[in-house]
C-alpha cells in the first residue's frame, strides 16, 4: 500500500471536519513553505546553522499540525542537524522535505479533499 503524504482523517479531525478550512490552511502552509524552503536555502549558503534549526523546527510544527507526518519529520532532521551544526546532513534532508513537499502536492491535486 502506497503510503499518503498527509492523514487526512486526522487533519479533518483537527479542524472539526470542516474541509474549506482545511483547504485553506493547506494552501498558506504551501505559501509558507515554499518561503521557508528559500530561506534554508538561504541558510545554508550563508552557513547560518541557527536560522537552519530555527526554520525547521517552524517547519516541523506546521507540517504536525497539518498531519503531514513525512514532512515533519525531513523537517526535524533539519532542526536537528541546525542544531549539531551539521549543514551537509540538514542540505541532504531539505532535498527529501522538497521531494516530500512535491508528493504532497501532487497527491492533493489528484485527490482533492
Amino acid at each position: 500500500m502506497e503510503r499518503t503524504p498527509i492523514d487526512v482523517a486526522d487533519a479533518l479531525a483537527r479542524v472539526g471536519d470542516d474541509r474549506e478550512f482545511l483547504k485553506e490552511l493547506l494552501e498558506i502552509y504551501d505559501e509558507d513553505l515554499t518561503a521557508r524552503v528559500a530561506g534554508l536555502r538561504e541558510a545554508l549558503a550563508g552557513n547560518d546553522l541557527k536560522a537552519v534549526e530555527q526554520l525547521g523546527h517552524a517547519i516541523k510544527g506546521s507540517s504536525a499540525n497539518l498531519s503531514l507526518p513525512f514532512l515533519r519529520d525531513r523537517a526535524a532532521a533539519i532542526e536537528l542537524a541546525g542544531k549539531k551544526g551539521d549543514a551537509a546532513t540538514a542540505l541532504a534532508n531539505l532535498a527529501r522535505l522538497e521531494k516530500e513537499f512535491q508528493k504532497l502536492r501532487d497527491h492533493l491535486r489528484g485527490n482533492p479533499l
